[in-house]
């Protein structure tokens, strides 16, 4: 490769041969177009910064930080965004989600990926975060049915219906004001067929414009393969799954946006007892997991039961445990058991 007297050139050096690369290949013009938006923000974001960092560099750049925690921990809780989690119980065993950091969560089918997945996106906006939200399967209307029934409490069924009372109604228009005085908010991004490859050229521009402060994907076995895995990888799915997982964790990497990303259990998963469940049940689980910094598990003994079983089963920050908390299925809430929510007999949020 021609050396440069700045460093820095190279690599746009690397890029331009790697374009040059899949244009030969006869990858598709949506394809290169997608991982070409993503390299670029990586090349114009945090991810430039030289790899290298010497002993005595390291206690200036650790001031820094320190610095800026301090400054962090002195301002009003209205304005310290901070990527905490929902529900104390997890608190207890889970730091923020920092810059960078991949979190897994895995569930069997009908267990609650999804509704886990919007509770703690919107608490992240009502925390004043930016959150991007890709859905590949759920529609937008859906989510926006399950929004309103989690804050009015109106069952779905009848918003699907369209014939709301005028109380029903007067409570749907006073979440929406609620909603709005949020200082954050959800990007909902539909994505059906997408490839990985494309979900991240336009994570990478909405990054761009400076409207993400963390990423949502579920989930991770509905993206399509792009032309170019289907050339590298052909048939073999756990290693195009492993693939994407990679080009995520170094998208969080190179931008320092967190993620969250969902992902389906494997047969021996889905019929595991909660006692002998782990992250090996995750669907290709290997490549997944290690490139995880927290992996979350959920469970149900029955696919009716109120009562979900978690387990932090990774976590590079701090302890793993289990825990279980409430579901209430037809309002699309999750709560603490003993968070103080008031709660039917039969555990139902009220």
């Amino acid at each position: 490769m021609q050396t440069y007297a700045d460093p820095q050139l190279e690599p746009y050096m690397v890029l331009a041969q790697e374009i040059m690369r899949r244009v030969y290949a006869e990858e598709s013009a949506g394809d290169i177009n997608s991982w070409l938006l993503a390299q670029v923000q990586r090349l114009g974001g945090t991810g430039n910064e030289k790899a290298r960092m010497t002993w005595e560099e390291s206690f200036a750049y650790y001031e820094e930080v320190m610095a800026k925690r301090a400054a962090m921990a002195a301002l009003p809780d209205s304005e310290r965004k901070l990527l905490t989690w929902p529900w104390p119980s997890w608190s207890r065993l889970l730091d923020p989600l920092d810059p960078g950091l991949l979190a897994l969560l895995s569930a069997g089918d009908g267990v609650g990926k999804t509704m886990y997945a919007e509770n703690i996106a919107e608490h992240w906006a009502r925390q004043g975060m930016n959150v991007v939200f890709v859905h590949f399967e759920v529609n937008r209307a859906l989510m926006l049915d399950r929004r309103t029934s989690r804050h009015t409490g109106i069952p779905r069924s009848e918003l699907r219906l369209g014939k709301l009372n005028r109380q029903a109604e007067t409570d749907r228009q006073r979440a929406n004001d609620q909603l709005r005085q949020w200082t954050g908010g959800i990007m909902y991004v539909h994505t059906p067929g997408w490839s990985m490859d494309r979900v991240l050229g336009e994570l990478g521009a909405i990054v761009q414009e400076g409207t993400c402060d963390v990423f949502i994907v579920d989930y991770l076995e509905k993206a399509a393969a792009s032309a170019r895995q289907l050339k590298q990888f052909g048939s073999n799915v756990f290693a195009r799954e492993a693939n994407d997982v990679e080009q995520i964790k170094q998208f969080t990497e190179g931008t320092e946006i967190p993620a969250l990303l969902l992902a389906q259990m494997n047969k021996e998963g889905k019929d595991a007892s909660f006692s002998d469940l782990r992250r090996t049940d995750i669907r290709g689980a290997g490549e997944k997991t290690e490139k995880a910094n927290i992996v979350i598990l959920l469970h149900k003994d029955r696919p009716e039961s109120e009562i979900v079983k978690v387990r932090i089963d990774k976590n590079t920050m701090g302890p793993c445990g289990s825990l279980e908390q409430y579901m209430d299925a037809p309002r699309f809430r999750i709560a603490d058991i003993d968070d103080g929510t008031p709660k039917s007999r039969s555990g139902r949020i009220v």
